[in-house]
């Protein structure tokens, strides 16, 4: 008889929601002005490409920031970089508040972007060392549940109390959440600074580059999905500001609720069938989202149906990939992390404001929705060039990261 699996227990727990809280934080204004596109527009007097490149600039300094970010991890801690991040968001919210400017906009997403570096290595190495191997897919959909939670009051919430106040209010509630995260992640992560600074010697596994390939290719196809499902209901469909805000919270809720019970599923296969189960997720994702560039002739009713299911896809993806990425490289999380990000937050730098673009310069979305289906449908082979590499998973705690004192 199978024994069953271990549990996460109570320290794990608190570990792994407060990543979830952090990680929602750190890239709330990677989202915002996707969202706040219709008042930023209007307030401002931009194309859509100008706020298409708000959303760029935020993920691609988190891309140009992510090996860096693994290093200070590394050589700082988890809890350090975790709370840092955390205190970036708040100063970026506060400071394009006050100023109310375009180019306001643009610093929040130089300071955020780069800060939220931190905080996917910091997650991760605080997560792979607290849940054991078995229930590691879980652990990580649970944390990467905390952007589309974050984007489902965003959405639900954003466009609507621009519109009755300002954006400059949204962003202002954001930083107020940011800075009481920052304090909850001080006293929930341990103080695990290393005695020595000095780097991990792990090497990681060869070919670990098709990850950041794959992680390019993830996020460019499916990331405007959410960055700009909510202008292309309003402006092509004729939704009004409500219902489009509804269909992306509808699809984001449902999302997470998926990619849960996946990442359930995923844990019972074992680890050496995570890599298949992230290629049938972007699959799945690439259908999905021609439902969608077919709006005009199926009506909104579809495409919000098609929305639930990338969305739900893209989620469990994601979560699926962290877990995979802590499998091929238990003993250097921090820095396989940065690696894999770095080609992650490229694809969010570049498909967002291309994506802008394009619809700009067709007077349509379709043609920019068309290329986005076309990365995943490309970025399935890349997974599976990346799945050749040799599994390596460890019922352990890395040692890349030695505790020390064992403050709290």
């Amino acid at each position: 008889m199978t024994a069953p699996a271990p549990r996460i227990d109570a320290a794990g727990a608190r570990i792994v929601v407060v990543s979830a809280v952090c990680i929602g934080v750190g890239a709330s204004l990677g989202f915002l002005s996707g969202f706040l596109a219709t008042a930023l527009r209007d307030d401002l007097d931009i194309s859509r490409g100008k706020v298409g490149l708000l959303v760029s600039v935020y993920f691609g300094f988190t891309g140009l920031g992510s090996v860096l970010g693994g290093r200070a991890t590394e050589a700082f801690g988890a809890r350090l970089v975790i709370t840092i991040d955390m205190v970036l968001v708040a100063i970026a919210a506060f400071l394009s508040a006050a100023i109310g400017a375009y180019w306001a906009l643009l610093l929040a997403g130089v300071i955020g972007g780069s800060g939220y570096a931190l905080v996917n290595a910091g997650t991760n190495v605080a997560i792979g060392r607290a849940v054991p191997p078995e229930r590691r897919t879980l652990a990580m959909s649970i944390k990467t549940a905390g952007v589309p939670v974050m984007a489902m009051l965003a959405a639900a919430i954003g466009p609507g109390a621009a519109s009755r106040s300002s954006w400059e209010a949204v962003l202002s509630v954001t930083g107020a959440i940011a800075a009481v995260a920052a304090v909850i992640a001080f006293f929930t992560f341990a103080d695990d600074r290393p005695v020595h600074v000095e780097r991990s010697r792990a090497e990681l596994p060869d070919g670990f580059i098709w990850f950041a390939f794959g992680a390019l290719l993830l996020i460019a196809g499916s990331q405007p999905l959410y960055s700009w499902i909510v202008a292309y209901l309003e402006e092509s469909l004729d939704a009004s500001a409500g219902l489009a805000g509804a269909v992306s919270a509808t699809a984001s809720g449902c999302g997470v609720v998926f990619m849960i019970a996946t990442s359930l599923r995923t844990d019972r296969v074992g680890p050496e069938a995570r890599i298949r189960r992230l290629m049938a997720l972007v699959s799945i994702n690439a259908v999905a989202t021609l439902l969608v560039l077919m709006g005009d002739a199926i009506g909104v009713g579809f495409v919000a149906f098609g929305v639930l299911i990338g969305v739900s896809a893209q989620l469990a993806a994601i979560g699926t990939m962290h877990a995979v990425v802590v499998d091929r490289a238990p003993d250097a999380i921090a820095r396989a992390t940065g690696v894999t990000m770095t080609g992650y937050y490229v694809g969010a730098l570049v498909s967002p404001a291309v994506f802008g673009w394009l619809a700009d310069a067709t007077g349509t979305f379709a043609w920019s929705w068309a290329a986005t289906a076309t990365l995943l449908a490309v970025a399935v082979p890349v997974w599976a060039i990346a799945g050749r590499g040799g599994l390596k998973v460890r019922d352990t705690p890395p040692t890349e990261m030695p505790t020390t004192t064992g403050r709290t």
